[in-house]
């Protein structure tokens, strides 16, 4: 059976593989998407160098794909990141993997480099993966210059020749029959997303329900929920429209009761062209910054945000059994409800 951290893996190798065939597309002059001046190109063809990076990074260590300082100030990245390494299901968190601040791309090169020189290091193919190092920095630079000073430093080489360059080093090391060979190809496919069986492979996982299972355990996240709406009706005044709702649902993981909060987002206008001669736009924004629904279980200790929700859709559907809940009521809403149905 895959491993989580080869799941987690093969999620990069996924966007590798997109990017790979964007690639194709755009240097196809017979499509509309050709990209004639080859900026397109390197970001996609940059993208699929360092997605391609960062997966055999985390096959390697999972832990190794965050930078050491930030590691050790989250703690939830660093349970969630030697859960795949250690393959215990039940401790890996979806959430942490969907939004880890990783290591920029050219300290992943560094350590994919050195990871696969020493694992090479008997084969004679150190200039062979210097050589990958060389074209995967030309393209994630390039790709930098493209996205943040809108040109390329260099036009010694374009990306499309660089990223064939690249290719080609990367199947003489793993050769052209190689998965390696696919995630830069744009030929890799999956019958499920990565991700989606990593969450299946979490839902399915044993769980070992609490003792003393009472209306308490449920209070103290109710508690939690009342003190989120209270800091958000803070903004009130500012943004009238904002509002918080909760829904009491069944958990997907454990079965029991757990809540699901919606936080609606506010109605703002903004000028869209030059200024003093613009249309004025109307549009929902999320003001706080925050997760818009957010799904927690007091009892499996299940979080789930935005990301994963639309995740999930994939596999089921949520049960809702009691919706739209003001924080102020749910208290007494969910005790009704509570003792109706466990009696």
């Amino acid at each position: 059976m895959t491993t989580l951290k080869e799941l987690y893996a093969a999620h990069f190798y996924e966007a590798a593989s997109y990017h790979a065939q964007r690639v194709k597309l755009l240097q196809n002059p017979d499509l509309h998407e050709y990209d004639e001046d080859g900026y397109e190109t390197c970001t996609h063809a940059a993208m699929c160098a360092e997605m391609f990076i960062t997966g055999k990074v985390i096959e390697h260590n999972p832990s190794e794909v965050v930078p050491s300082k930030i590691l050790g100030k989250r703690n939830q990245d660093k349970i969630s990141l030697s859960a795949l390494q250690d393959n215990d299901v039940n401790k890996v968190d979806i959430n942490t993997l969907v939004s880890l601040q990783m290591c920029g791309a050219a300290e992943m090169l560094k350590k994919y480099i050195d990871i696969e020189k020493y694992h090479f290091k008997n084969d004679n193919l150190e200039e062979t993966l210097n050589s990958i190092r060389h074209y995967a920095k030309l393209l994630i630079d390039n790709r930098n210059d493209v996205l943040h000073r809108h040109y390329m430093h260099t036009q010694s080489i374009r990306p499309a020749t660089a990223f064939s360059y690249l290719c080609q080093y990367v199947d003489a090391v793993y050769g052209d029959n190689s998965m390696e060979h696919q995630y830069l190809t744009g030929t890799y496919s999956r019958d499920a997303s990565a991700l989606t069986e990593l969450l299946k492979r979490y839902l399915s996982a044993d769980f070992d329900e609490p003792e003393n299972l009472s209306i308490d355990t449920y209070n103290k996240q109710i508690h939690k929920i009342a003190s989120k709406y209270t800091a958000l009706m803070r903004s009130k005044k500012q943004y009238p429209n904002l509002s918080l709702t909760t829904d009491i649902v069944t958990c997907p993981k454990c079965g029991k009761y757990a809540f699901l909060t919606r936080q609606t987002e506010v109605l703002a206008t903004y000028w869209e062209g030059e200024p003093n001669n613009s249309i004025s736009v109307l549009e929902m924004f999320n003001p706080s910054g925050e997760s818009e629904e957010t799904l927690q279980c007091p009892i499996c200790q299940l979080e789930w945000k935005d990301d994963v929700l639309h995740l999930y859709q994939d596999i089921g559907e949520i049960k809702h059994l009691k919706t739209h809940i003001p924080p102020d009521e749910l208290s007494k809403e969910f005790k009704q409800y509570y003792y109706s149905h466990c009696n």
